[in-house]
């Protein structure tokens, strides 16, 4: 009985083989049988899931400014800066805090005279070197060296990995400063002879993810990976060289990309100058170009020549912003900015949304002003850089508000050399400006647009600078919510002297060709673009 057992299930088996057999043949010529389809589409993800994109070696950008890595008045460029060197720490404007970079602690000593950086252990330059507290006192002793205006007083080297920095002044910008771009960490091998704060530099060496490999001043500058940055975060780059190519001119640089010259554009990171024009993202977008975008705390405002008649007449002032329609200007850059209705700055600055600030526009009510002071059809002189394109569409349509409103305003365009020689002047009644910059420059703006005797001032007067003074340097104003308070105080005094008119709230902006990829958690983490994760799909 078992033996017949057997012969049956083996004929059984030999008959379902022969049958799989003909379907599998059947379906290959004539694809009649039927198809387990889920399988297939779970074969499918799996090899879509485990195929790895394949990168050019080369990611070339196209951007405005030189990146001086031989140095200048004010050291390297901000390219290099952000992405060559790092600094102790960084801000993150989202909570005001200052966060660590190569500096795992502090200590705020007497107010913040002093402050004590306890550094990481274990990080290399990009030429093998140690990162250590030599280098901290190395990089702050060249700044002192060279006369830099954001030097701290000094550097004392406690041990390898405790550096103790000294200020001229107490208060919390010096905590915040040290997040600055110039106050990146160089290695002292970066110069010759090697350590010499008055040394020539050769090339700026840091701890950053890009290590420099060739410069053409003007041209082009040439980095590389630093692979002791990737290792140190688990992770691989997606090229294996990366060429800045200086492009000044900014329809140029859209042509580039255009053309394929160029995988991106970026503006500069500086912020407020060599930038993309507004306008024309939409358009490179429906072209089908990638544009990224970063919210950062800088705002393009009027502002005055306050010291001399008309506008040391705050009214005056006030009857300028009535008669501004920030919503109809936004619409000149197809609304990628945002209009400046409620403050200086964007709502996401410290204290901004808590000032509870709001900007009228009434053109009639501005008239009605004029009128009665018996100022209807006041000439005005509106001074405008040339080199800005898209900033002459801005003062021209102010122009025309201002008109709208009773003064006869006209416009003064002129070339960038210029422009500056006419600003430090004061030769114009009002002109465009920018106030803030990216998220590091947060309070550094505040100090140099609005502290007492600044070079680069936008307003100046008793109760605005003190406050302004009091929220960098009050050693009370380390705690965060006492700071807050402070900020809602300068931001309400700026308002009710109208000592600036906020028109919109710029961007940061990268434009890329489609076969470009990009990590955005990490392209405006602090405000400036960064290309860390870049890569260009072949």
């Amino acid at each position: 009985m078992k033996k017949l057992v057997v012969i049956f299930s083996t004929a059984i088996l030999l008959i379902a083989s022969c049958v799989m057999i003909a379907g599998c043949v059947g379906e290959s010529s004539t694809s009649k049988a039927p198809v387990n389809t889920q399988a297939q589409t779970n074969t499918n993800e799996k090899s879509t899931t485990t195929t790895e994109p394949q990168y050019k070696d080369t990611f070339v950008l196209g951007y405005g400014k030189d990146p001086r890595l031989k140095g200048g008045p004010w050291g390297i460029g901000f390219f290099p800066k952000t992405h060559v060197l790092e600094r102790l720490v960084e801000y993150d404007i989202k909570n005001d805090d200052v966060i660590p970079s190569l500096a795992e602690s502090w200590e705020i000593k007497d107010g913040g005279k002093t402050i004590i950086f306890h550094l990481k252990k274990g990080i290399k330059f990009s030429d093998g070197t140690d990162f250590n507290a030599y280098a901290v006192k190395f990089t702050i002793d060249r700044m002192i060296a060279r006369g830099h205006s954001l030097a701290p007083k000094g550097a004392d080297v406690i041990d390898n990995y405790t550096v103790a920095i000294h200020f001229d002044k107490p208060g919390f910008f010096n905590l915040v400063k040290m997040a600055e771009f110039h106050l990146g960490i160089m290695s002292p091998t970066s110069v010759k002879p090697v350590g010499d704060p008055n040394g020539t530099l050769v090339k700026p060496i840091g701890t950053g993810p890009f290590k420099v490999v060739d410069y053409k001043e003007d041209q082009y500058a040439t980095f590389e990976p630093n692979m002791y940055w990737y290792k140190a975060r688990d992770t691989t780059p997606k090229f294996k060289k990366f060429i800045l190519k200086v492009i000044p001119d900014e329809n140029t640089r859209i042509m580039a990309l255009r053309s394929g010259e160029v995988d991106a554009i970026s503006d500069y990171v500086h912020g407020g100058a060599a930038y993309t024009p507004r306008n024309q993202l939409s358009v490179l977008e429906k072209e089908g170009f990638k544009v990224f975008k970063g919210n950062i705390p800088l705002t393009w405002v009027i502002a005055f020549n306050y010291k001399k008649a008309p506008f040391n007449d705050s009214e005056l002032r006030k009857v300028v912003s009535l008669a501004i329609n920030r919503d109809e200007i936004v619409k000149i850059f197809d609304r990628q900015v945002r209009p400046a209705w409620n403050g200086m700055f964007p709502p996401e600055a410290p204290g901004m949304k808590e000032a509870g600030i709001k900007y009228e526009y009434n053109p009639e009510k501005a008239k009605e002003i004029l009128k009665k002071k018996g100022l209807l059809g006041l000439k005005v002189r509106i001074l405008v850089n040339k080199n800005q394109e898209d900033q002459i569409l801005v003062a021209q349509l102010i122009q025309q508000q201002l008109k709208k409103a009773g003064f006869d305003p006209v416009l003064d365009i002129v070339e960038s050399g210029v422009y500056q020689k006419k600003r430090d002047a004061g030769d114009y009644d009002m002109r465009l400006y920018y106030i803030g910059g990216t998220d590091r420059r947060f309070y550094l703006r505040l100090y140099w647009r609005f502290y007492p005797g600044g070079k680069w001032d936008a307003y100046e007067s008793e109760r605005v600078c003190s406050l302004c003074k009091d929220i960098l340097e009050n050693p009370e104003n380390f705690d965060k919510e006492k700071r807050k308070q402070k900020l809602i105080e300068f931001y309400k005094a700026l308002y009710d002297e109208m000592g600036v008119v906020p028109l919109y709230h710029d961007v940061m902006t990268v434009v890329a060709s489609p076969n470009v990829d990009v990590d955005k958690a990490h392209l405006f983490r602090f405000g400036e673009p960064v290309f860390y994760y870049v890569g260009v799909r072949k």
